[in-house]
């Protein structure tokens, strides 16, 4: 085994038994460096330039614009959003060129922005996974079950690989309550799909700046209790430098701190020379004087990263339904009178107890879906208190059929359970109702 194969075959042991010992599904952060892979999607100083050709309006070539504002990308697309404003107006009435709706728009820059999303939806309706010259990663990579994705990207890749997980696109992540949940695509530069939310030029990224650290709040439970794999970025990336900076000053640590439940994978263009043994970590600068160190991981093609990412796992929708439904019941203002068949939900908390409900036999598998069925499509907790509320003279009346029945007969039956079984039903607020 070579030096580098060696190094290779560690670091993906060791991410693995990371992700296995933290019994939590990784959070993967997508940077165009992914866009660029798969479907070959322009960089962004490309991206510039093409916007710069096909605008007849625009006389100089883009490196008048890097001279002219120092290499500042976002001050670029500042001005160019005047130049597509300006052509757009002189083809009002085109609407194949700008469509009506743009015009009505009273953002200046929303002619640029659909422009941007033009070319990127073009590039998405080339895509094919089946007929891809990558398309044994593209595979892998579908099979994949994270928690959430955050991606800077704009396009539909993400949604088009996963496509049970729901996007969740610009503020949208900040105010919305489920941008926290499991399969959710946090798409917080904005998407093609809702053109005006792209970020692209100066004054985007000064709102996007002035809210980051509210967003940074926002995810910092993933932060601190998920694997986070960082995909398609450069390690000199401003908005990776940016998240890690704040990161750093919420854990508030005076020296270069490092953050181990961290992952930056390196894509190297060339061939990785055999006799290379690349570091294990690696310090970033995140500015002002200050860096953190996190785990890392240099490769050139992603077959056997993606395979160590893989978690066998229940459907993601299925996840997704429990989950909402746990959280209506825990908020419900009535749970004092809820009533719920306590011994199944107690069984369910155990994580193994739940798993294997699914991934035994497949008869235990139909099972354990039925025995959570009723109770992910419960969406209002009181709909238990109104389905099971009967009491314990009822119960007896509707077990003996006999009007002439005692509550004492329903307790000598559930005494009866509990000497058999081991379960008290009588431990939890009526859960014997349910049978």
């Amino acid at each position: 085994m070579s030096n580098y194969d060696l190094y290779l075959s560690n670091s993906l042991d060791y991410l693995k038994q990371y992700i296995s010992n933290m019994k939590s599904r990784p959070i993967f952060f997508i940077g165009s460096g992914f866009s660029q892979r798969y479907i070959n999607s322009p960089t962004w100083g490309g991206l510039l330039s093409e916007l710069i050709n096909e605008n007849p309006e625009i006389e100089m070539p883009m490196q008048y614009f890097i001279q002219e504002h120092n290499g500042d990308y976002a001050e670029i697309a500042s001005e160019l959003v005047d130049y597509y404003r300006t052509y757009a107006w002189k083809n009002y009435g085109n609407d194949e060129m700008f469509p009506p709706f743009l015009f009505e728009s009273a953002s200046r820059s929303i002619h640029l922005k659909y422009k941007i999303a033009s070319i990127l939806i073009d590039l998405m309706e080339q895509f094919d996974d089946d007929m891809h010259e990558l398309a044994e990663e593209l595979e892998l990579i579908k099979k994949l079950n994270p928690q959430a994705i955050i991606t800077t990207n704009y396009d539909t890749l993400l949604e088009t690989l996963f496509p049970k997980y729901a996007a969740i696109v610009g503020q949208q992540v900040i105010s919305q309550k489920k941008s926290t949940d499991i399969g959710h695509i946090l798409k917080i530069h904005g998407s093609v799909e809702d053109c005006d939310s792209i970020v692209i030029e100066q004054e985007d990224y000064n709102n996007f700046h002035k809210k980051q650290i509210y967003l940074i709040a926002k995810l910092f439970t993933y932060f601190m209790e998920h694997p986070i794999v960082f995909i398609g970025y450069s390690l000199s990336d401003a908005n990776i430098k940016t998240i890690l900076y704040n990161v750093k000053q919420i854990i508030d640590a005076d020296i270069e701190p490092m953050i181990e439940n961290m992952w930056f994978i390196d894509w190297s263009r060339e061939r990785i020379n055999p006799d290379e043994a690349p570091p294990s970590e690696k310090p970033i600068s995140v500015g002002n004087g200050e860096s953190v160190r996190v785990n890392y991981i240099k490769l050139h093609t992603y077959e056997q990263f993606y395979k160590a990412l893989y978690q066998d796992s229940v459907d993601i929708e299925f996840l997704k339904q429990i989950e909402e439904t746990v959280y209506n019941v825990v908020k419900s203002d009535t749970i004092t009178d809820l009533e719920v068949d306590i011994a199944s939900l107690r069984y369910f908390t155990d994580r193994d107890n739940f798993l294997n409900s699914f991934t035994t036999a497949p008869d235990n598998a139909v099972e354990g879906a039925r025995s959570m069925l009723t109770f992910a499509h419960i969406n209002d907790p009181n709909q238990l208190a109104s389905q099971f509320c009967l009491t314990a003279s009822q119960l007896s009346q509707r077990v003996f059929d006999s009007p002439r029945s005692y509550w004492s007969y329903a307790y000598s039956l559930i005494e009866e359970i509990r000497i058999k079984t081991g379960v008290d039903l009588r431990a939890s607020n009526n859960n014997y109702h349910v049978i």
